[in-house]
């Protein structure tokens, strides 16, 4: 092997180290923090974007020009909203009635309607639950966070917490765990505890250092 493909065999092999889960790109994780004002968050495309009420009313409406609009529904202040690199899906962490935190996801089909979906959110806490031996987990009894993107909005990474018992065991073996789930199928790629995630995804730390919603 010549000296220079010696050097570009090692530049690869840095690169594959350096990607995260399926080699995605770097985890995106700017959001806009929704509390009194109005705000109008636009989409990295720029064709679409998401307006919230402010804190007298907190409706999110769905905008894709002006004869284009749909009521997305209440959410509680104060909560973070946060787009796709791609531009096909936001989703936002709606800080709920209590002190926890709900992700809710939306993603943009062709003709430019936003329709909300819970695969991510129920992928996020059937990993958790199955992980504490249960197999019946109640919604109420797990909070769920989204900490980012992957993959330019293919995938997210969702924080997953036991909030109380109510169907399954009290004997927790797992309080929170960090799942990378994709968002059209809600397949978990990657599921790590906190610290390993923390480690693996050095991005994330800034994140959930964040108080949460």
């Amino acid at each position: 092997m010549t000296p220079a493909r010696g050097a570009l065999a090692l530049v690869c092999l840095a690169l594959a180290a350096c990607s995260g889960p399926a080699g995605d790109d770097p985890i995106a994780t700017g959001t806009t923090l929704l509390e009194v004002r109005p705000a109008t968050v636009a989409a990295p495309a720029g064709d679409r974007s998401v307006i919230y009420g402010g804190e007298d009313d907190p409706r999110l409406t769905f905008s894709a020009g002006f004869m284009k609009r749909v009521d997305l529904g209440r959410i509680q202040p104060v909560s973070t909203l946060s787009w796709a690199p791609d531009s096909r899906s936001f989703y936002v962490n709606d800080s709920g009635n209590a002190a926890w935190s709900e992700l809710r996801l939306w993603r943009v089909g062709g003709r430019q309607v936003a329709q909300e979906s819970a695969t991510v959110r129920e992928a996020a806490v059937a990993d958790l639950a199955r992980r504490n031996t249960c197999s019946s987990p109640a919604p109420d009894e797990y909070s769920t966070r989204a900490l980012g993107w992957g993959d330019r909005g293919k995938t997210a990474y969702v924080l997953t917490g036991v909030r109380r018992v109510v169907n399954c065991s009290p004997d927790i073996r797992q309080e929170e765990r960090i799942s990378v789930i994709e968002v059209e199928t809600g397949q978990v790629i990657q599921s790590a505890a906190v610290d390993d995630a923390v480690r693996e995804w050095p991005a994330l730390s800034a994140v959930l250092r964040r108080p949460a919603p």
